[in-house]
């Protein structure tokens, strides 16, 4: 008996005729049936197939009034005959609205662009459709909105597995972006997603049109973000394997859906739709500067204990600052980024020993760092590991800017950190939630702070796979982003790494990024043991503007050219982040039942291994409702 979790699923990239042609709409139908067919031939097991926006149109005019009764006699006849699912987008009198066609011939589900959407006039939450079928719950995303990885996550709050995206693609310099913007999605929400984007536009003679787009696309990706097929004319298929991304879902160590704190994010977009960002204007960009920032890979020594906790320090600090200020004294260089853990590094202890290997901040580490900054004239970022006496037996991961005038001008605590991932016994402000927003304000939670050289924030290295983080962050008129983290070797570094290059894109800001390029875990381990080093400048295109080649010391400079970053948020045809619509997902953050807050409020964590408890007590819950499901094999 075949299993209907495992299956064959395509995109197929279309050519369609203009509407030069009497009865175009029947006749791209017409060539995109017969396309599933010949498809059908040659791919067994076919299951879904996707077919590019526009597919019945050929980006010429509208189709119908409504989805409900567009010229799909052809298509649904396919559907029957080869007993598939197809997908494709198209644009209609309600907007741009994609549509699944079932087996059965129906329209089983359709889904409105959410761009095209003024949801804050309609006053109602948006409705985000997801389809359950014998081959896993399906979700119809088109064009561009996959992008928004918030609009993916409310189709996961519904149980989507499946996320099809009938597109178009034009070749310009953000289509890389784009690509990885796909693969981001499934690597964050656990989710597969198959593509297919319209391959170009001809006239009666079979002529492309001159201005209309001429690339074509089908991609299909797997749940942990790793393209298993591409292709530019050709179908594109691969094998879904449903049972394995369950499987996945299932497991709690760095599993993002299940760790993901809604209620938190709810207030922060509910916020901002309240307030919505002011754009740069080209006067903004006229005026703005053009500087260096110094990405401080370093080899960090881990002290082992207190008794040599002083003494590591300053061994990185004389190290770290010591090669710094060759590069930080050059006029250009305005920006100073260290890794995570570069003071002290993370060996693992009891809460009485972080007690005693915190760092204060303030505190004379960082009247040190300030010390540097004002001498040099530059801003400084790292992130340490810090005991606030204000939170006895806790410690926070804390990034902090210092100012060229030597003052400590933001402190951020890493949100999500390796306390749910059994590593340490660390807190997180949401482990603590009601206490930190009632004693610093919701704001402290994500901050950013306004500068001359920019309005900058921080995220810490696991922050990176967050997608709201870096949303909030630019919301909130981020445009530097520095990064101070500690990323190790892994298989799944490749989703995680062209995740954060979507993210700058997504949200229009650089990234700058200093990771450690030494010791990781444990005291004395190899250079090139765990440490990934490539430290690198990430631009607002999502494109590296510098980036070191592997592990080891490497003071890596790139530049930041605050004026053209500008200029595109300037631009309504460039400003990415100008599309988005909080609130369109309001509602749904608020509706879904995220990793709880305060989960620590009352007594700290103690050992790591207290955090994957509560992460797989929660997808027990996340099962129970019906949002995950259960698969042969499935942790437990």
């Amino acid at each position: 008996m075949t299993n209907p979790l495992h299956y064959t699923i395509a995109g197929l990239p279309l050519q369609a005729v203009s509407g030069h042609v009497d009865h175009h709409l029947t006749l791209n139908a017409a060539r995109a049936a017969q396309a599933a067919r010949t498809l059908a031939i040659t791919t067994p097991g076919l299951k879904v197939i996707v077919l590019p926006a526009y597919v019945l149109s050929g980006g010429f005019g509208e189709v119908a009034e409504s989805c409900e009764n567009p010229p799909l006699a052809e298509l649904k006849a396919a559907a029957v005959e080869l007993g598939v699912y197809i997908a494709a987008s198209d644009r209609f009198g309600d907007g741009h609205t994609g549509f699944i066609i079932d087996p059965t011939g129906e329209i089983a589900l359709t889904q409105t662009l959410v761009s095209d959407q003024m949801v804050s006039d309609q006053k109602e939450a948006f409705e985000f459709a997801v389809l359950t079928t014998p081959h896993g719950d399906l979700a119809c995303l088109p064009k561009d909105d996959v992008t928004h990885p918030e609009y993916v996550r409310a189709c996961l709050f519904k149980g989507a597995e499946i996320i099809l995206n009938p597109t178009i693609e034009i070749a310009n310099h953000r289509t890389n972006a784009r690509h990885m913007s796909r693969g981001a999605r499934c690597w964050e929400s656990i989710v597969a997603m198959t593509s297919a984007a319209l391959s170009g536009v001809v006239d009666d003679a079979h002529q492309l049109i001159p201005g209309e787009p001429i690339t074509g696309l089908a991609e299909v990706w797997n749940h942990s973000g790793a393209l298993m097929a591409s292709s530019t004319e050709s179908p594109a298929s691969a094998v879904m394997d449903i049972s394995s991304l369950r499987t996945r879902r299932s497991e709690p160590w760095i599993n993002f859906p299940a760790q993901l704190r809604t209620a938190l994010y709810a207030k922060a977009y509910e916020q901002v739709a309240a307030t919505p960002i002011a754009h740069p204007t080209e006067n903004d960009a006229a005026a703005a500067p053009v500087y260096d920032v110094l990405l401080m890979q370093t080899h960090e020594r881990f002290a082992t204990g207190p008794h040599d906790r002083d003494e590591a320090i300053a061994d990185n600090m004389a190290r770290g600052l010591g090669l710094a200020r060759m590069f930080a004294a050059r006029p250009t260089t305005r920006l100073v980024i260290f890794p995570e853990f570069f003071l002290q590094g993370s060996t693992p202890g009891d809460l009485d020993y972080w007690e005693k290997m915190g760092i204060r901040v303030p505190g004379p580490e960082t009247d040190t760092l300030a010390a540097f900054a004002k001498d040099t004239g530059v801003y400084l970022c790292g992130a340490v590991l810090e005991y606030d006496p204000e939170w006895p037996r806790r410690y926070f991961n804390t990034s902090i800017i210092i100012s060229p005038q030597g003052e400590i001008i933001l402190r951020y605590r890493k949100l999500q950190c390796a306390d749910l991932n059994g590593i340490l016994n660390i807190t997180t402000p949401g482990n603590i939630y009601t206490d930190y927003v009632e004693r610093y304000g919701f704001d402290a939670l994500i901050p950013v702070v306004d500068t001359d050289i920019g309005v900058l924030g921080t995220a810490i290295c696991f922050d990176s796979n967050w997608p709201e983080l870096w949303r909030m962050m630019a919301l909130k008129g981020a445009e530097v982003i520095c990064n101070p983290t500690s990323e190790i070797h892994s298989e799944r570094v490749p989703a995680w790494w062209s995740a954060k290059r979507a993210h700058a894109s997504e949200n229009m800001t650089y990234v700058a990024c200093a990771n450690a390029g030494s010791e990781q875990f444990a005291p004395g381990m190899a250079i090139t043991g765990m440490n990934r080093g490539h430290s690198s400048l990430i631009d607002f295109n999502g494109n590296l503007a510098t980036h070191a080649d592997g592990p080891g010391i490497i003071p890596q400079v790139g530049r930041i050219d605050l004026g053209a970053l500008r200029r595109a948020r300037a631009s309504a045809h460039e400003n990415a982040l100008a599309r988005f619509n909080p609130d369109a997902i309001v509602q749904a953050y608020k509706d879904y039942p995220g990793f709880p807050l305060d989960c620590f409020l009352e007594t700290p964590m103690e050992v790591g291994s207290e955090g994957p408890v509560l992460v797989k007590a929660h997808i027990e819950r996340l099962r129970d409702a019906g949002i995950l499901k259960p698969a042969p094999g499935s942790l437990s």
